[in-house]
């Protein structure tokens, strides 16, 4: 095996490598129409040139050949086609690439700008006057480049010759890989494909595809569409006619299993020359089975189905994320698709074509993902996959539990505030919450609970990079002989004046108090160890006094509250003047707690939960 042979193969195969193994036509229902483009005589050939379907019919008698020749050689003509692949203009014969002899059939390539194009080898000067007489003048591949609105010829394929046909090419999205049909020497039939690959050399050695798509037969008319399947026509391996349609996925490997078509795509007559739309919905292809306007039709087909994988990633890591689940609904609401993502983040989805559908997906520590997907759109479409990038979970979530024995509390209300909206969300029967989160924003969130004395949490996402603000929230209940510490109820040193968030933490409580009017309260509020006993138990009484006082102000009857201080007896930590403290350590012991003396639950509002 010669060193260039061995490079292609490796260049062909990293070329390659990243394509599924499924291919477009897979388990795909396909209708067919005929076309009001077709002529009495021949029209084959279809190739997509932009915006334009291109194909191969017999001269007009107005063009440059003779009444005699108009039914021997072929010329190009194109008409427009819409987003879906459907015809919309008359055919009209493209002047600017017609030679004397045969045109097409031929390959566009968008990457490159590039027209690769059969036609008759006459280069040769002898043969150049030569009436055409098919065994004397071969076919070949000359490529041309669009000049203004002309097409000028730019080379010839350096494997073309008088002795044998190059024709029918069909060109890779990247423009460096060229499959082509030959009846040159060495061949397993009557004509083989071949492949060749450009390099900063030129064009490599043909290549023969092998066994897996060459018979003892004919091979002719490959289309290599965009997801890496090859489509051709042979008449080596059987089928329902002469001619039929075949695909294979390429590179052709050792796993590598040639099909065919389902459905009416194949007839008892010749079916050939099918090429792919770019939307991958639709297609076009030729065959001369009954029932057509002429010796050779060209069909539309349209994929009534789409199947493709989605593939689930971060956005951040771009790691593939399995197990993710996919819903895919229709715009009746249904579910069209469902299911999880395997361990390579894929899974095979199968839509109609032409549909709008809504794609959410969901994943642990990741937020969920929506997505309006148009199947007439295929610019979502990654080499036939359609990929979903996931944002990492940006949420304040977490758990409310009964804070003797982290009982779940089903039901309990989280009211979040940013400063521009509120929104509210209940826990589920596990106490557990979730809620999305924007950055750059400060957050208040409000927790309350049927018989529970509620809690707020406050926290900012400033400059903070995706992540999660995980929460065990312990509520205290409203039963008798519950001791409720009152957050924020701190006091200055040696002051027993109610600081702003003290006042808040009051109000909480005197909407409890409001709410639930069988409740009795003791307040009970302590010091910390500096300063005299007596001090200390005069200072405490005054804390009690004054939150006793607020909650009066407040609409509260003061038969339902008693007050008391404990001076420096009921410390929380070990700051009795025996060891060093800090001031932070020594604030921790001046507090007010709540012992709720009496409760019947009663509830003025309807319904189970708790609101203030």
């Amino acid at each position: 095996m010669k060193t260039k042979y061995i490079l292609v193969v490796t260049f062909i195969l990293i070329s390659f490598s990243s394509w599924a193994q499924r291919s477009l036509f897979d388990g795909v229902n396909m209708t067919i129409d005929t076309l009001s483009i077709n002529t009495p005589y021949s029209d084959f050939g279809p190739a997509i040139i932009e915006d334009e379907l291109v194909f191969l019919s017999f001269s007009e008698k107005d063009g440059k050949k003779s009444d005699n020749q108009n039914k021997v050689f072929y010329d190009l003509y194109s008409t427009s086609l819409n987003a879906f692949g459907e015809v919309v203009s008359d055919r009209s014969r493209m002047g600017s690439v017609v030679s004397k002899y045969h045109e097409g059939p031929l390959a566009y390539c968008a990457n490159t700008g590039e027209l690769f194009l059969t036609q008759s080898n006459w280069q040769n000067p002898q043969e150049e006057n030569m009436v055409f007489i098919k065994k004397n003048i071969r076919l070949g591949i000359v490529v041309y480049e669009k000049s203004g609105t002309s097409w000028q010829l730019k080379e010839r394929l350096p494997f073309n010759s008088s002795e044998y046909s190059v024709a029918h090419p069909t060109i890779s999205v990247t423009g460096d890989t060229l499959i082509f049909v030959s009846d040159m020497p060495g061949g397993s039939g009557e004509t083989d494909l071949y492949y060749t690959v450009r390099t900063a050399d030129g064009w490599s050695d043909p290549v023969n595809l092998g066994p897996k798509v060459n018979s003892g037969g004919q091979e002719m008319f490959p289309f290599l569409n965009t997801d890496g399947t090859l489509v051709f026509s042979s008449d080596g391996f059987g089928g329902a006619g002469k001619l039929d349609l075949f695909y294979i996925k390429f590179p052709i490997l050792a796993s590598s299993q040639r099909a065919t078509f389902s459905g009416d795509i194949n007839s008892p007559a010749d079916d050939f020359g099918m090429v792919v739309h770019n939307n991958q919905q639709s297609g076009y292809f030729a065959s001369n089975r009954a029932d057509g306007m002429g010796s050779d039709d060209i069909y539309f087909v349209r994929f009534e189905d789409y199947v493709f994988d989605v593939i689930t990633m971060s956005s951040k890591t771009k790691e593939i994320l399995a197990g993710t689940h996919v819903n895919i609904i229709d715009e009746e609401g249904r579910v069209a698709a469902s299911g999880s993502t395997n361990d390579e983040g894929r899974l095979e989805v199968k839509l109609e074509g032409n549909t709008s559908y809504t794609l959410v997906a969901t994943n642990e520590e990741y937020m969920e993902k929506v997505l309006d997907l148009n199947m007439a759109d295929q610019t979502n479409f990654v080499d036939g996959n359609l990929e979903v990038y996931l944002d990492p979970e940006f949420a304040f979530k977490g758990q409310v539990v009964d804070i003797m024995g982290n009982v779940p509390i089903p039901d309990a209300l989280l009211t979040v505030s940013d400063g521009t909206k509120v929104d509210s969300i209940l826990t589920d029967d596990k106490g557990t919450f979730r809620y999305n989160l924007e950055s750059d924003k400060k957050y208040r969130v409000e927790v309350a609970a049927y018989n529970y004395f509620g809690t707020e949490i406050e926290f900012n996402t400033m400059g903070m990079d995706m992540g999660v603000f995980d929460y065990l929230i312990q509520l205290y209940s409203l039963d008798a002989g519950s001791r409720i510490a009152l957050k924020n109820i701190y006091y200055d040193f040696g002051e027993w004046n109610l600081r702003p968030e003290g006042k808040r933490e009051l109000d909480r409580l005197a909407k409890v108090l409001e709410e639930y009017p069988d409740i009795q309260i003791i307040l009970e509020s302590h010091t910390d160890s500096r300063g005299t006993d007596e001090y200390n138990m005069e200072l405490s009484n005054k804390r009690s006094e004054a939150a006793n006082d607020y909650l009066i102000s407040k609409g509260i009857s003061g038969r339902r509250i008693d007050w008391v201080g404990f001076g420096e007896t009921q410390l929380v930590n070990d700051c009795d003047g025996s060891i060093p403290c800090t001031e932070e350590q020594h604030y921790e012991n001046r507090r007010t707690v709540v012992e709720i003396r009496k409760s019947k639950v009663t509830r003025r509002a309807k319904g189970n939960i708790f609101y203030f």
